[in-house]
């Protein structure tokens, strides 16, 4: 089933605006579930996840994508240029892509929902949204979930609830996340002290990719620690009342740098946008910091040209989605080649 790779569209929810932007840029619920009677599949042989995936898939066709709606793709079936775009889209993890064999993802590019066969588990559904809407994300991979268990038996815990292989996911199996674009939290310091105070109140922050990754664009991931012993309702508005907190954080710290630092902000960011205009070649966590100016600069009213979707641009500029649009065996060099012009293109510069 091989297919080419500029078949691939980029998520729908990537390019939409929702509820809370230009602050939140996306929600995320994701639920770890797995199949009663099979091994993990850190513990699985390759019967085992064989026999997993078929079960998920056959579940998907019949259950969630009656219509067909939904597209399915075996791990060791997608090429290295189609594993990295999906990991560029946060549809698989790193883990995924680097052994893809015996997984497989079953996603609905134009609603944002997918499901993840055995990575760390049987099946993680994944429901994504634009801006803040952590509640009908939930309700949207509930609504999944319920198809999917109406199909097969999870294994399950009357006392403890779902079974995961990561004894963090017990319980629930569920994690609500955001992505925020905080630059001026970053600019003035802040974002540290805001990172020990979430942390303190049992929220991970980490990186646009998730677990193991850094932040780039001043865009950060939020999430719940917490899975056991706590309802998913719960979850779900722990993590919105949270994101306002964080967003109002945000907002007090673009009036400092406008009462405060005015000059050095208008020059920081006037300087992203002549990088941009001028550069002949760019690398991408350089040209995530550019476009996080640039996006700032647009919303303080000081670079007054075309608005954009800091999600879009960023997916559009990643590696392999430049890669798409060149010839086999393209050089990193020609990628950061391309990307300069790629960029202004989006940006109509």
């Amino acid at each position: 089933m091989t297919r080419n790779k500029s078949t691939l569209p980029i998520q729908e929810y990537l390019k939409k605006e929702g509820p809370g932007y230009p602050f939140v840029l996306s929600s995320r619920a994701r639920l770890a579930r797995n199949l009663d009677g099979v091994p993990f599949p850190q513990a699985a042989n390759e019967e085992n996840l064989e026999i997993a995936r078929g079960m998920v898939l056959e579940a998907v066709a019949e259950a969630v994508s009656p219509q067909r709606e939904w597209s399915m793709f075996f791990g060791e079936e997608l090429s290295r240029d189609e594993l990295e775009m999906m990991t560029e889209e946060r549809l698989i993890s790193r883990g995924f892509a680097e052994q893809p064999r015996g997984k497989a993802l079953a996603v609905y590019f134009g609603a944002g929902e997918g499901i993840v066969v055995n990575d760390e588990d049987h099946a993680r559904i994944q429901a994504v949204l634009p801006g803040a809407q952590f509640m009908k994300a939930l309700e949207n991979a509930d609504k999944i979930d319920g198809k999917l268990e109406s199909e097969v038996q999870y294994w399950y815990d009357h006392k403890l609830g779902y079974l995961t292989s990561c004894p963090t996911n017990v319980g629930t199996g569920l994690r609500v996340s955001a992505l925020l674009h905080l630059p001026a939290l970053s600019i003035t310091g802040e974002i540290a002290k805001t990172i020990a105070a979430l942390g303190a109140r049992g929220i991970f922050v980490r990186g646009i990719y998730g677990e193991g990754t850094g932040v780039a664009g001043n865009i950060f991931q939020l999430s719940n620690r917490k899975t056991l012993g706590v309802k998913e309702e719960e979850i779900a508005s722990t993590i919105d009342a949270v994101v306002k907190l964080v967003v109002e954080k945000e907002k007090t710290s673009r009036k400092v740098i406008l009462r405060e630092q005015f000059i050095e902000t208008a020059d920081r960011v006037s300087r992203a946008l002549g990088v941009i205009e001028r550069a002949k070649r760019m690398f991408f966590f350089e040209a995530l910091e550019l476009i996080s100016l640039v996006k700032l600069g647009i919303e303080l009213e000081l670079l007054h040209i075309k608005d954009f979707n800091i999600l879009h641009v960023g997916a559009a500029i990643s590696p392999y989605h430049i890669r798409r649009e060149l010839e086999k065996d393209t050089s990193d060099e020609d990628v950061n080649t391309k990307r300069a012009p790629i960029l202004r293109r989006m940006l109509d510069l």
